[in-house]
């Protein structure tokens, strides 16, 4: 069988060429990948270490505060750390800090010191996983580490592949509106394509937690849309059309989702 086939390539140049081509892009572009990504590991934790200073000192003087609520330069310490440190808050302990400024109400102060523990708590999550990533020597994680590279890569070669079978299509079409459905099917199936991708990456990271009914309705939705372009190809402005309103509704669903803040009195 290998004989057939190196044949085939040596009386094919162009093949040659492709093979070519395709291999040394590929190793370029995994030592390119597999560096961005240990650059990638190493800010986060840097900046997840940064995080946990700062978290560390506002919930010191925070909790100062709160058990010594007629010391007054308790209170101007906090003010100053919390101007200094807001653009690395969560949006959960900004909204808490606003409202403590609004109301000047010391139960904000505990809600305040609640979010602080939680987010502390999943930037020690965070800084394990990357840590563990990093310098794990289990099997698994090794072969994982080796393969993370590799995504990035195969979905460029199936953009690439995904846009010459397009193109190729789209050629052989005769009337303008045949084309235009070609177009807009190929953008209806990658969408489709790269949402599963997303998600099952998402599943496999464990980056995506409970979701609604309703959301895992309107994500299988986007995904399975491209139904009906192979039914009837002039369905494929509906499906994209569609598509982008599951997305708007991704978007609204997420945006309810918001915590709301509870405050003692």
């Amino acid at each position: 069988m290998w004989s057939e086939i190196s044949k085939l390539i040596g009386a094919n140049p162009i093949m040659t060429l492709v093979i070519i081509i395709v291999g040394t892009s590929t190793i370029w572009m995994y030592k390119e990948f597999k560096e961005m990504i240990n650059q990638n590991n190493k800010s986060k934790i840097s900046n997840i270490n940064e995080k946990i200073k700062v978290y560390s000192k506002l919930q010191a003087s925070a909790a100062s505060l709160f058990y010594n609520k007629e010391l007054s330069d308790l209170h101007r310490i906090l003010m100053n750390q919390i101007g200094e440190f807001s653009p690395l808050l969560s949006e959960d302990v900004r909204r808490v800090v606003r409202d403590y400024f609004k109301y000047g109400d010391y139960a904000y102060l505990e809600t305040m010191l609640a979010f602080i523990e939680v987010d502390l708590k999943k930037f020690e999550d965070d800084k394990r996983k990357l840590s563990k990533y990093e310098n794990s020597t289990d099997i698994a994680d090794f072969v994982n580490k080796l393969y993370d590279p590799l995504k990035p890569i195969l979905l460029i070669w199936l953009l690439i592949w995904f846009m010459f079978m397009s193109y190729s299509v789209f050629i052989s079409q005769d009337a303008w509106y045949s084309k235009l459905f070609v177009i807009v099917s190929s953008i209806s199936i990658f969408i489709s394509v790269i949402s599963l991708i997303a998600i099952i990456s998402l599943k496999i990271d464990k980056g995506m937690g409970k979701e609604s009914l309703l959301k895992w309705f309107v994500i299988g939705y986007i995904v399975l849309s491209p139904v009906f372009v192979f039914i009837y190809e002039g369905l494929s402005i509906f499906s994209l059309v569609t598509q982008i309103i599951g997305f708007y509704l991704l978007a609204s669903l997420q945006k309810s989702k918001k915590k709301m803040i509870i405050t003692l009195d």
